[in-house]
């Protein structure tokens, strides 16, 4: 099962790779100490030594396995080729087609392979590849969604997909704590990928005020409001902040690049200009006005009621998993005799 580990790691919990930079060395470092899947989020350009950092960074800082994430909608070759060159224990990659010979790629570097999908088509093409693990995101989930089915319905049918192979099933979307892990293994996944529970991290590099908003605002919408000429057609899920609600019904013809700088930001290094309706969430660097920025979170934003550690994440789903309610055992190993 899930809490016994998948893909040589201690436990079945994978934290989502948060853009642009949230999940940095010591985010993911922290869910590697702790006996989970940490990701990197690497840029969005072309930047290999940049990469190389900030897995040096990570190293330094745990020497636990870990991995790295990769959106296949932007460039990405220059960084590909450095997270197999350092030979991480993990990619994982999003939005776009990631071919058997590319899966063999990495697999001949010693390094396995995680694709997220949003629809069984894409997980049908997955296992065609012949990857290590399909995280199975419903539109549940916060940030960039690449579905629009609930994962309730679409991972079971993604579990029978694969039940003649030895992926890996992993569930994403509104899963925050221990009770939605053991309802994603009554389901058949094996582990979860959790996302706004990490963003709101003690080591997460969001800006304080936005971890704040987390805690604070319970409600969230499925949109296309921010940062449509950057990447088109990439709808996400946003908190229902108050300039969001102000702004929900944005004509489609409108996009960021004719609206003002409301603040500024380092992301991986580069100095960059925020404008109105950008797609970039506010990192540790970002000033100005923050709550006009998008803040990116998933449906169970709602049961988040502190910032913690992320180590304590990990570990009180492990704690809740081990130890489910008589009827939740049932739902995950069957009635006896069964």
């Amino acid at each position: 099962m899930g809490w016994k580990g998948i893909l040589g790691f201690d436990h079945g919990v994978v934290q989502a790779p948060l853009g642009p930079d949230i999940s940095g060395p010591e985010l993911a470092a922290a869910v590697a100490n702790a006996g989970g899947i940490g990701l990197l989020r690497l840029p969005d350009w072309p930047a290999p030594d940049r990469v190389r950092d900030l897995i040096r960074r990570t190293r330094s800082l745990t020497e636990r396995p870990f991995g790295a994430a990769i959106v296949l909608a932007f460039p990405h070759e220059e960084n590909l080729r450095v997270v197999l060159e350092e030979k991480l224990a993990v990619l994982q990659v999003y939005w776009g087609e990631f071919p058997r010979e590319r899966v063999d790629e990495a697999h001949l570097a010693g390094v396995k392979v995680l694709h997220q999908v949003g629809s069984f088509e894409e997980a049908a093409k997955a296992k065609e590849a012949g990857v290590d693990g399909i995280i199975v995101q419903g539109c549940e989930a916060g940030g960039h969604v690449i579905g629009q089915e609930g994962l309730l319905p679409l991972l079971p049918r993604v579990v029978d997909l694969v039940s003649d192979t030895d992926i890996s099933v992993i569930a994403a979307g509104g899963i925050v704590d221990g009770r939605g892990y053991a309802a994603a293994l009554a389901l058949g996944a094996q582990g979860v990928c959790l996302g706004t529970r990490f963003l709101t991290t003690e080591e997460s590099f969001a800006h304080p005020l936005y971890k704040k908003r987390l805690i604070e605002i319970n409600c969230t919408d499925y949109t296309n409001v921010f940062g449509r000429a950057r990447w088109p057609g990439a709808p996400q899920r946003v908190l229902k902040t108050t300039f969001y609600d102000q702004w929900k019904n944005l004509p489609e013809q409108e996009t960021e690049e004719n609206q003002p700088i409301i603040g500024h930001t380092i992301i991986h290094g580069v100095h960059r200009d925020i404008r109105r309706f950008a797609g970039t969430v506010p990192n540790a660097t970002t000033t100005g006005d923050i709550d006009s920025m998008v803040m990116y979170a998933g449906q169970g934003v709602g049961l988040i009621t502190e910032i913690i550690p992320a180590s304590e994440v990990v570990k009180r789903n492990g704690r809740l998993v081990k130890a489910p309610d008589p009827m939740t055992q049932v739902a995950i190993n069957g009635w006896p005799g069964w």
